[in-house]
């Protein structure tokens, strides 16, 4: 995976993947060693952005024509497209897999807050040393 910030401010990523089809369905196929730990959700970024570009470039209506056309479940689609949603510290953090461990797939479908704010104190905050444990009475 690279990146790299361009002359206007954007990031751009890279990732390199390839489309094979298996068992009559397409699957995306990464080259060993690119994505580890993070698959899921880079993945998951990437097919949100390009599935949005489909419908956005008028390839599809809606969801649902785009769900038909790639032969899934409209309701897995929209979860994966939420993905869209989140801040942009948060999508370059996943994608150079500097993430906390309690950032899943998982995590995300239960709901994603709509500030950029919250999700960042939400998900990439770092506990303190003396956070979770109760304050020492004074005497």
């Amino acid at each position: 995976m690279l990146h790299r910030i361009l002359e206007n401010g954007h990031l751009q990523i890279v990732i390199p993947f390839a489309y094979r089809r298996i068992s009559a369905r397409k699957r995306i196929i990464v080259p060993r060693g690119q994505i580890d730990s993070q698959e899921p959700l880079a993945l998951g970024l990437a097919r949100a952005f390009r599935w949005q570009k489909f419908i956005d470039e008028g390839k599809f209506k809606n969801i649902h024509e785009l769900a038909k056309a790639i032969g899934r479940d409209e309701t897995a689609i929209a979860k994966i497209m939420r993905l869209r949603m989140l801040s942009p510290t948060v999508i370059h953090r996943i994608l150079t897999g500097d993430i906390p461990r309690k950032l899943t797939l998982q995590t995300l479908n239960h709901g994603i807050p709509d500030l950029w704010s919250d999700q960042e104190k939400l998900w990439l905050k770092e506990p303190t040393e003396n956070e979770g444990q109760q304050p020492k009475d004074q005497a």
